[in-house]
């Protein structure tokens, strides 16, 4: 587990941790935006491995259930991401750190299809296993570049993580709030037991 990991689930569960800075010691908010987005990362790996358990367990509810609740964590993330980070990450980004985030970018358009794909496949399909397996691999391989390449540049560039991560937790909570509509409900129910 990096440091950074360490430190979002650290804030996460209420515990934050003090991080050396210039002028001597401050701590890190979990509003802090890379904190935020580090700890949506540790979150859809723990669903993946969860996923995973349930896959060798051979329970299409219990698989169904999971794959919509990566589903739903990768689709806030992008959401608040797309809206929030990312435009106050351009704005302060220039060249190569810019052509970064729309790789980036790119990449959670690619993760969006699958993910369309694992909601409109029902869980005893043949390929349901698969398509989630490939979805979670996707999210770790682009969730592990931007750890690694994506947020040392942010952190160290001059955009307000703090402000950012203030917005970025609004929209989530406001997402995560949202009421859920029938459409959903059925789909879901259509993923779950493979009928309407």
């Amino acid at each position: 587990m990096t440091v950074a990991r360490k430190k979002a689930a650290q804030a996460q569960r209420g515990h934050p941790q003090r991080a050396q800075t210039q002028r001597g010691r401050a701590d890190t908010s979990p509003h802090d935006a890379l904190v935020l987005l580090t700890a949506e990362h540790n979150l859809i790996d723990k669903l993946v491995r969860q996923f995973d358990r349930a896959r060798k367990a051979d329970d299409p509810v219990d698989k169904g259930k999971v794959a919509l609740r990566i589903c739903h964590a990768m689709e806030i993330y992008a959401v608040i991401k797309h809206e929030v980070l990312y435009p106050a990450a351009e704005a302060v980004l220039e060249g190569e750190d810019k052509a970064l985030l729309s790789k980036a970018s790119v990449r959670h358009d690619g993760i969006q299809e699958l993910i369309d794909k694992v909601e409109n496949t029902p869980a005893d399909d043949p390929t349901f296993d698969a398509l989630v397996t490939v979805l979670g691999e996707e999210a770790g391989r682009l969730m592990k570049q931007e750890e690694k390449e994506l947020f040392p540049r942010l952190r160290h560039s001059r955009l307000d993580l703090l402000g950012t991560g203030e917005r970025m937790a609004a929209r989530k909570t406001e997402l995560g709030t949202a009421p859920i509509d029938r459409d959903t409900i059925r789909q879901a129910r259509q993923v779950i037991t493979g009928r309407d």
